[in-house]
């Protein structure tokens, strides 16, 4: 990219403004219907969402019906002081902003509906409702950049298809020597005290040039061997089509990146805005974020942006298709952040923007994570678990909570569990470890099951996890609950212990269960443990404490097997044969019924395991 002169940039092309009707729409608020005192009297008795006007003056909607290109984030205007403050409601609506389904973080389509995805809005886009609000506070001069963009939470629809944002815009400072209009603005979501996101939207008659970057040679530069179209179609970015702005080879360095973003149409991001006026180009913007990324994944880290230093433009948007080359440079990689400078060209050889301190936050998570969340129908979380003698038709599943490390449970189970078990994940919230080890369970159950039905249909594709509901059955074992999609149903058995959850998959009657070992008091074997079974333990070399938790790991994968309990006693499931190779034969005294239960040991825990049940003959132990 060649290096363009401060001249260049400070060019006789006039920033983008507002429409001048939409700024002279506000003017009708200082009729005696809505003056500026009362906008005054409405803020010192602290105005909120539901004290707002109830007949607003104008609207992005009443514009609309008049056919004009319209500022889409301006809904209501509850308050206005011209040239010094306004207070904006809109309202974010998954029906009429489109944009939104493509930036879910979850991706389960034709699972979930849309508003149990989680819904976000981009940082870049709330730049965008950040613009229109203060270009209510500047007609006539039209966006030149932002500073100290400050973003501290997503403005996330969660569970619901509306949300109403109130965007503040006040003017911070007025330069006058240099005709620039320093406007402070902040979107506020509803029910939350502190502001989602903040800065200061720079306004004047002229483009200036005061950022001073200076990128160097990308040192050790390589293709980045997967096309754009593959990025997405392979959700390595998790946006759809709207957000889908990268195109052509993308080349990457030690410390930086070069490729070309897209102009987008602003027309698909709406369902009746038929011409949004745009101040930024928010999907492209987003495609930075999507370069440094990619970067970033390179290196094993996955990054989220939280805030810009500055974002100074020099021209107006690219027409809709212009390929825009863009380079990023990593300037700083320190901790938990990561600083990029951005330099976007417009597609004709001129720079169009510059971004300084562009400032990522970064993640680690295990690779099996990040491709279960990327296409969960071909991906499972959990590890296979090998168990000695169990049966090749068993699919049997292992989850620790380090799996899941730095990915927040909340946003994993809006992956794994079906709308009916969001409600009991939810109810456990008081509880957080006790939430955190059913979802493990739920996660391993699932995995186990998805395998064994994708084997069963000789299928590669899996169901979805959230796809599939796992109930308690009339004893409390988890069972598949029938859905048009399953075929077969395979029986479950879980089990969780500490950290980890344990899962076995299988067409018959299977139990399972994990216990660490650890030292029991003499109180608790005379109360498990009948007689026979203490002169078994006895008899049995090595650790004591293994024997024991081997025990009774064997009595509980007999009562999950035969769907029985306990009864009150676990003395009613008896071992009548305990072998040095980790075989337990038990025996239901009320029944029966013969279960043999294999043991392992792995690592400090016990694992216990059982299929169908068994006579003594066809075990080999008559």
């Amino acid at each position: 990219m060649k290096e363009l002169s401060s001249h260049a940039m400070e060019s006789d092309l006039l920033p983008l403004i507002g429409r001048v009707y939409e700024m002279e729409s506000l003017r009708a608020l200082e009729t005696p219907e809505y003056s500026a005192a009362d906008s005054a009297a409405a803020t010192s008795s602290g105005s909120t969402f539901d004290q707002a006007p109830a007949d607003p003056v104008w609207t992005a909607q009443t514009a609309e019906q008049e056919d004009e290109p319209v500022l889409p984030f301006i809904g209501r205007i509850l308050e206005h002081v011209p040239g010094q403050a306004i207070v904006v409601e809109r309202e974010l609506n998954l029906d009429e902003d489109l944009h939104l389904a493509d930036h879910a973080f979850v991706h389960a389509p034709g699972v979930k509906p849309l508003y149990a995805c989680l819904p976000v809005v981009p940082m870049t886009l709330s730049l965008e409702i950040l613009a229109e609000t203060a270009a209510c506070l500047a007609p006539g001069y039209g966006l030149i950049g932002f500073e100290d963009v400050k973003a501290t939470r997503w403005i996330e629809l969660a569970d619901t298809d509306r949300l109403r944002l109130r965007i503040t815009g006040r003017l911070d400072q007025w330069d006058a020597e240099r005709n620039t209009a320093h406007i402070a603005v902040a979107i506020h979501v509803e029910n939350q005290a502190t502001p989602a996101i903040q800065a200061r939207v720079l306004f004047s008659t002229r483009y200036r040039l005061d950022l001073e970057v200076n990128f160097t040679e990308l040192a050790n530069p390589y293709r980045y061997p997967r096309s754009a179209e593959e990025i997405y179609r392979e959700r390595h970015l998790f946006h759809g089509p709207i957000y889908q702005c990268l195109a052509g080879e993308i080349v990457l360095g030690d410390r930086g990146a070069v490729g070309e973003l897209v102009v987008q149409t602003p027309e698909i991001m709406f369902r009746t805005i038929r011409k949004p006026q745009f101040l930024t180009e928010p999907a492209l913007l987003d495609a930075v974020g999507q370069l440094i990324g990619i970067w970033a994944m390179e290196r094993e880290r996955y990054v989220f942006p939280v805030s810009i230093k500055k974002l100074e433009l020099y021209r107006p948007t690219p027409a809709p298709g212009t390929r825009c080359p863009t380079r990023i440079e990593i300037t700083r990689d320190e901790g938990k952040l990561l600083f990029v400078d951005v330099e976007i060209q417009d597609g004709a050889g001129t720079v169009w923007m510059r971004i300084k301190d562009w400032t990522d936050w970064k993640f680690r998570w295990e690779k099996r994570l990040l491709n279960f969340r990327r296409l969960p129908t071909r991906h499972l979380l959990s590890h296979t678990l090998d168990l000695p003698g169990l049966t090749p038709t068993a699919s049997c599943r292992m989850i620790s909570s380090d799996d899941i490390a730095g990915f927040d449970s909340s946003l994993l189970a809006r992956f794994c569990l079906h709308l009916d078990e969001m409600e009991t994940f939810s109810d456990m919230r008081s509880h957080t470890p006790g939430q955190q080890h059913w979802l493990l369970g739920r996660i391993a159950a699932k995995d186990a099951a998805r395998e064994w039905l994708a084997r069963q249909a000789g299928t590669e594709e899996m169901l979805h996890p959230a796809a599939l509901i796992i109930r308690n059955g009339e004893q409390g074992q988890p069972e598949l609950a029938p859905t048009p999609e399953l075929q077969q149903v395979p029986r479950l058995s879980i089990s969780h212990s500490e950290h980890r959850a344990i899962a076995v998959a299988h067409a018959g009657p299977v139990g399972v269960d994990i216990e660490p070992i650890r030292p029991r008091p003499s109180s608790f074997v005379e109360t498990m443990a009948s007689e026979t079974e203490r002169s078994l333990l006895r008899d049995l070399k090595g650790d004591a404490d293994e024997w024991i938790t081997r025990l009774w790991c064997a009595k509980e994968v007999a009562a999950k097997l035969l769907g029985l309990g306990m009864n009150g006693s676990p003395k009613v499931y008896e071992a009548q044969v305990m072998r040095e190779d980790g075989l337990v034969h038990i025996v239901h005294r009320d029944s029966g019924r013969a279960i043999v239960v294999r043991t392992v040991r792995r690592e400090e825990f016990v694992i216990a395991y059982a299929g169908p049940t068994v006579t003594e003959t066809e075990a080999g132990l008559a």
